[in-house]
């Protein structure tokens, strides 16, 4: 799973980018047309990964400045 937020203004565009692949749960984020910084943390279970990746989705999702959202589909 993989859902992609961005926030732009004037002179600011950049992204966030949350992943899940069963027991690991990848963040991206940087300035828009740049590879971002990846993290990657690994966790003893796919159930620990979900619940995780849920969290930092509802983090982003209550952000209102990161208003542009794709979903699984979306590919960069």
């Amino acid at each position: 799973m993989m859902e992609y937020f961005e926030y732009q203004e004037e002179n600011v565009s950049c992204f966030f980018e949350i992943t899940l692949e069963h027991r690991v749960v990848r963040t991206r984020h940087g300035r828009k047309g740049s590879k971002g910084v990846t993290t990657e943390k690994v966790f003893g279970d796919a159930n620990m990964a979900a619940k995780e990746y849920e969290r930092l989705l509802q983090e982003k999702k209550e952000d209102d400045s990161f208003y542009f959202r794709l979903g699984d589909t979306y590919r960069l």
